[in-house]
């Protein structure tokens, strides 16, 4: 039978309610279109602006003395990028046999491939979301359910710390902590039976006061080979950084990065994997608006990760060391008022890894939807085909369908894709967490 217009609206747009009731972590995230910002020119990159700080000063009975100059405004830049294409295809005996309506709902072809889409690009958001942050609240064994309402505490005080408002703020932890904090949710009350029946379940209670979403497609990270804790050094002095060197990012999710060389104690090829946690001795966090130390030590994430050569390593890191005071001429305000450590590291600090090396461990999350940008680009239509695209209402986004036939073969294939980019916006606005012995 010919396949009419009519028909091709009604499939695509089944699939596109089936694929948006499923995306449950479209609620954690912030999305924006792109259109013309992006091009091949540009390599599908475009560049956000990130403000300046400054210190306050506080003076007696006079203003403070500007002899020697205002402080300079240092304007950051963070990178985002729209590249990724996710898709699902299915064969056209399953697309012919939806007629009406009634068939397009029932469906197990589109239910399965919109459903299965969405779990895809769930588990991508919360990867991207979970191993960006640097603040890891794991206790002394990572990997531990959430079994306490202080371990979801713990989590919001390190937002709070870290400048986070309360605005927006969204937990998402594991079908284990949901059963271990069963006396702790608040649940939603479901406006019918229908919407809890029909779609996976989002954001459906509170724990803390904070909307939690229960999951399994939260990302698990096997750390490196490196040697376990306390063995790894600093491998240098003054590997502190300006404010000013770090302030335009040279990649998506370099902003406030910096390379850091460390030794590994054992010999050979060890690794280590970006997404991993550790602190260095000595070297605390510091509150820059405050101006004060934090009474703990600054957690770093690896945001690029290496193999050692004869125990030796050159990983780029978040934050970037930067000391307040430290400098020369206009720098020395630019760095205090973005500051993110109380000292530079001794040339030989110990390094302590959360974690053992080699394992696998499941962290959960706890984050500002700000913290990241989910950019997304209407596809092209096809010159060959019959096609078509529908935006979805919730978040804006695009599902094309593109249908195709090949004379040689008899063969016949229908495929939906979207063209979306899970971006780091701020990895400050999230915390990983875990449950405490």
């Amino acid at each position: 039978m010919a396949i009419q217009v009519d028909q091709q609206k009604l499939v695509l747009n089944a699939f596109a309610a089936v694929f948006q009731n499923n995306l449950v972590a479209a609620d954690a995230v912030s999305w924006r279109q792109y259109d013309g910002e992006l091009s091949d020119r540009n390599g599908l990159t475009v560049s956000e602006q990130v403000g300046p700080r400054y210190v306050v000063t506080q003076t007696t009975a006079a203003v403070q003395d500007l002899t020697t100059g205002t402080q300079d405004s240092i304007f950051g830049s963070e990178q985002f990028k729209v590249d990724q294409i996710f898709g699902s295809s299915m064969g056209w005996d399953d697309f012919v046999k939806i007629r009406d309506v009634g068939d397009a709902r029932q469906s197990v072809a589109i239910k399965n491939a919109a459903t299965r889409l969405a779990e895809k690009i769930d588990a991508y958001i919360l990867q991207t979301a979970t191993l960006a942050s640097n603040n890891w609240l794991s206790g002394t064994t990572p990997g531990l359910n959430v079994s306490d309402l202080g371990d979801v505490a713990s989590a919001y005080t390190r937002l709070k710390e870290e400048g986070a408002d309360d605005s927006d703020l969204r937990c998402i932890l594991t079908y284990a902590d949901r059963q271990a904090l069963s006396e702790t949710i608040v649940a939603y009350p479901a406006p019918d039976s229908l919407s809890t029946s029909a779609f996976r379940k989002g954001f459906e209670g509170e724990v803390n006061g904070i909307p939690t979403m229960f999951t399994q497609q939260l990302p698990t990270l096997t750390v490196g080979t490196r040697t376990a804790s306390g063995v790894s050094t600093n491998n240098g002095a003054n590997q502190n950084v300006n404010y000013k060197a770090v302030s335009t990012s040279s990649a998506p999710g370099f902003y406030m990065t910096q390379n850091l060389n460390i030794k590994i104690s054992a010999a050979g090829t060890e690794t280590v994997v970006a997404g991993e946690v550790f602190t260095i001795a000595g070297v605390n966090a510091y509150d820059n608006r405050l101006g004060a130390d934090l009474g703990r030590l600054q957690q770093f994430t690896v945001v690029t990760g290496a193999t050692a050569v004869a125990g030796a390593a050159t990983i780029r890191i978040f934050p970037a060391i930067i000391v307040p005071g430290t400098g020369t001429g206009g720098d020395i305000n630019v760095n205090t008022a973005h500051a993110t450590v109380t000292a530079i590291p001794a040339a030989a600090a110990a390094i302590t890894w959360i974690g053992v090396a080699s394992t696998a461990y499941k962290p959960r999350v706890m984050l500002q939807k700000e913290a990241i940008l989910c950019m997304t680009a209407p596809l092209i239509k096809p010159a060959t085909g019959i096609s078509g695209s529908v935006q979805l209402t919730k978040v804006p986004l695009s599902v094309r369908m593109w249908t195709n036939s090949d004379f040689n073969t008899g063969k016949h294939n229908v495929r939906f894709d979207v063209a979306l980019n899970a971006n780091i916006r701020d990895r400050r606005r999230i915390v990983r967490l875990n449950g405490t012995p």
